[in-house]
């Protein structure tokens, strides 16, 4: 080993108060950030991922420690961060959650990285290796051709999906959502043979593309993502793959003809509700513009594809009430989507949701950086405005029993079966439905007492 080399320990967090997703191995998806930042980092430093996804953190000696975390997670990074800062060793720490709070991150750690890092990694290893390091490092949003690929040789080899990314950023600018704060509003495309070079590489066969929306907005965009689909076919890359887009991907039926083709299982929609003023109180454009109407259409259209549609729910609008939690839960039974994602609404920090409620005092867990790991989609963590929060976890125990009803879910299981004429593809609709209902039993809190068969 040469006398200069450094140790560069990569760590991703798991939240400590929630495992019940991560309790099957088919939703853990690999760090892909972290990856990226070891492919820029030199080869004079020898560089290690702890993974919490498959084993909790044991400490492992080194020069730099690199922290990532959502904001559910972030309470956990400052935890770990916390045994090196002892230990004198310095700690950095990115994503999401400290980029939209850096002056909470910078009292955990060393420094900061605000924003996608690839502009200022090889500045900060530099300042490191001299002794310089800086408290702070604005990232800049840089176009995405010539991107590094992940070091996936370090990534735990138990992930059944691989990960990568074909596009950042998102026109959308949704209230709850910080994406666009942190990708930024423009779309931005990463060269489509430098996408087919790494996909064909990668070991798995099940593939996440972790895009915001893989298909985008604009007719540019779905031209761009049918030319990907159909290179993948063109040159024989067998892969099946899961991915998110808006309910305009079905607008023109070439996307999902050759998504199909190229061995598209599963599109997750954010489709939030079912109920108009839900919409404008999220700022959902796309399903405004689109109407709730069509939704269905949308679903059989991706059902005359093969293609599965997780639909995504958001449960304590403003306009929420007990008979209008229940009238959504019976039109999500009703609904022809193949897996149902369910979540509480969420004000993360960098949102315009998270300033009103704070301007109008109404967070419930505020003592951060300790109440972050409830952030995470399963805990209501603001004053409801038409209920009390204590009517409201009751009235979701109710709504989540019958969503997760293991009989409702086999019914579900043959439903989609026939629509999509796929054994497999349903089968993925249906341990999809079931690592939701994981979240809720595994975590032993909320509904475990409805679920229990």
């Amino acid at each position: 080993m040469a006398e200069n080399q450094k140790t560069l320990l990569l760590i991703y967090p798991a939240n400590q108060l929630r495992k019940g997703f991560l309790a099957n191995r088919d939703t853990k998806y690999q760090p892909l950030s972290l990856g990226i930042i070891a492919a820029l980092t030199p080869p004079n430093w020898k560089i290690k991922i702890i993974d919490e996804n498959f084993r909790s953190f044991k400490y492992y000696p080194a020069d730099l420690v690199g922290l990532t975390a959502f904001s559910s997670s972030a309470t956990r990074a400052y935890e770990i961060a916390a045994i090196y800062r002892e230990k004198g060793i310095p700690t950095v720490i990115g994503g999401i959650h400290a980029s939209m709070v850096p002056d909470e991150a910078m009292q955990f750690v060393d420094s900061v990285v605000v924003g996608e890092a690839e502009s200022v990694w090889g500045q900060l290893i530099s300042d490191v290796e001299n002794g310089c390091l800086q408290p702070r490092y604005d990232g800049k949003l840089l176009e995405m051709s010539c991107s590094p690929r992940a070091r996936r040789d370090l990534f735990h080899p138990g992930y059944v999906f691989g990960s990568i990314q074909t596009t950042r950023g998102c026109p959308f600018d949704c209230s709850f959502c910080s994406v666009s704060s942190f990708n930024g509003r423009h779309y931005r495309m990463r060269p489509i043979d430098e996408v087919l070079d790494e996909l064909q590489a990668m070991p798995q066969r099940n593939i996440f593309f972790l895009d915001d929306n893989i298909v985008g907005t604009s007719k540019a965009h779905q031209e761009r993502a049918i030319e990907l689909f159909r290179k993948i076919t063109e040159r024989g890359i067998k892969k099946d793959w899961i991915s998110q887009a808006s309910l305009n991907l079905s607008d023109n039926p070439e996307v999902l003809k050759w998504a199909a083709k190229s061995g598209c299982r599963m599109i997750f929609i954010g489709v939030e509700t079912e109920q108009t003023d839900g919409l404008i109180e999220s700022d959902k454009k796309i399903n405004l513009k689109m109407g709730v109407d069509s939704y269905e259409s949308v679903f059989k259209e991706m059902h005359r594809h093969g293609i599965a549609a997780i639909a995504g729910f958001m449960f304590g609008w403003d306009t929420d009430t007990p008979e209008r939690i229940q009238q959504r839960v019976n039109y999500i039974k009703k609904s022809s989507a193949d897996s149902i994602q369910s979540t509480f609404v969420t004000p993360l920090p960098g949102t315009r949701l998270f300033t009103k409620l704070e301007d109008q005092n109404r967070m419930i867990y505020n003592n951060y950086p300790a109440d972050w790991e409830k952030y995470d989609y399963g805990d209501m963590v603001f004053k409801p405005a038409l209920m009390e929060q204590s009517e409201f976890m009751e009235v979701m125990q109710s709504a989540l029993g019958q969503i997760y009803d293991p009989g409702y879910l086999k019914r579900k299981f043959i439903g989609s079966w026939w629509n999509l004429k796929s054994f497999t593809t349903a089968y993925w609709c249906y341990m999809s439905n079931w690592n939701y209902r994981n979240m809720y039993i595994q975590d032993g809190r909320k509904v475990k007492n409805i679920f229990l068969d």
